[in-house]
């Protein structure tokens, strides 16, 4: 018997087709295929003939980016009827399609699941998501802790060892909670790392909506969000070798326009990033496993700084896993120098910049 619904089918590398979900279900990047015979109910032949002429429609559609409907008789006489509804990323390129299947005259019931469609620098640690999901601002590249705002994974240090130390071909799939507004959905994510001729790593993703139960806040993590409503501590997870913030562990330091948001100059003020550096290279080089760097200005938005008090300390992950540290700010005070640096500036390439094996040149 042929199985009508909607398949969602990944298209993240360019000589491969896996099904990552079914009818709201996440799956495993399973059989494209197999996928296809289960649809239509026919045997091995038929459906390799059919998954065949089904994917000439979707590299065609990696160039037209469109929806497709389009039927084919197969040689054993079964017509098939499909469409195909592009995913694509904020840049245009498809990164999976929403497939629908027939060999009678049913037509779709309901709507796809919502997928969309995104891709991960790791160089700069910034992701480039669509606007339906950039809730609260009006930029499409947004930070990893803004990110971690809105998708909260099951298996959060997996993810960021993930975005953090990957090769060319490595894949990454986990469930999510994915919150926008007052509203928490369950999701599943799935994301493959590009090799060359991207000068840059880059993961190319999905992330879509599942019919599994949202996970509830902890209460360790409601209990550490509370923090800065008794206090003025302010705890991140931090990534070591590019100094730049992963995770809000409480509620976010409020007024600071961090690296990433608006351009690339590092947050702390200039004379200050030397000490910064110093203290995370001491840490990242094993010399210790804790630092504290006092009076730190950081650029606050619309000008000036807001001067923070930080202490840092390794977080132990799994052996070959990414340098990370828990960083703790107290806010001391606010500063009205001028901003010396100009908005064009890159700021610090990171500790382990091949350009720069010695992490602090003078």
């Amino acid at each position: 018997m042929p199985k009508h619904g909607w398949t969602l089918v990944e298209t993240l590398e360019p000589d491969r087709l896996s099904v990552v979900a079914r009818d709201h279900h996440a799956r495993d990047r399973t059989s494209f295929e197999r996928a296809v015979q289960d649809h239509i109910g026919a045997g091995k032949a038929p459906a390799r003939e059919a998954a065949g002429w089904l994917q000439e429609l979707i590299d065609d559609l990696r160039r037209r980016r469109e929806t497709a409907v389009a039927q084919r008789v197969l040689r054993n006489g079964t017509v098939v009827k499909a469409r195909v509804v592009p995913v694509l990323a904020p840049d245009d390129t498809l990164h999976g399609v929403h497939l629908w299947l027939a060999s009678d005259d049913a037509t779709p019931a309901h709507p796809p699941v919502p997928a969309f469609a995104f891709t991960w620098d790791s160089d700069q640690r910034l992701a480039e998501i669509p606007a339906s999901l950039t809730v609260g601002t009006s930029r499409s590249r947004l930070t990893a802790p803004e990110i971690f705002r809105f998708i909260d994974p099951v298996d959060g240090l997996s993810l960021i060892q993930a975005l953090l130390s990957s090769q060319p071909g490595d894949s990454w799939s986990g469930a999510v909670t994915v919150t926008l507004g007052e509203q928490a959905r369950p999701g599943h994510l799935v994301m493959v790392a590009s090799g060359p001729p991207r000068a840059t790593q880059t993961w190319r993703g999905l992330l879509f909506q599942t019919s599994a139960a949202p996970a509830g806040m902890s209460l360790e993590a409601a209990a550490l969000a509370a923090i800065p409503r008794v206090s003025q501590v302010h705890m991140v997870l931090v990534d070591i070798a590019k100094m730049r913030l992963l995770r809000w562990i409480t509620d976010p330091l409020p007024e600071v326009q961090w690296k990433g948001q608006v351009d690339q100059r590092d947050t702390p003020h200039p004379d200050d990033v030397k000490r910064v550096f110093t203290a995370a290279a001491d840490v990242f080089t094993g010399k210790s496993d804790s630092a504290a760097v006092q009076g730190v200005r950081l650029r606050r938005r619309g000008g000036g700084w807001v001067v923070v008090d930080g202490t840092g300390a390794i977080v132990t992950t799994p052996a070959g896993g990414p340098a990370l540290a828990v960083l703790q700010m107290r806010v001391v005070g606010y500063s009205d120098e001028p901003d010396p640096v100009e908005p064009t500036d890159n700021g610090h390439p990171g500790l382990d910049d091949p350009e720069y094996p010695d992490p602090l040149p003078t």
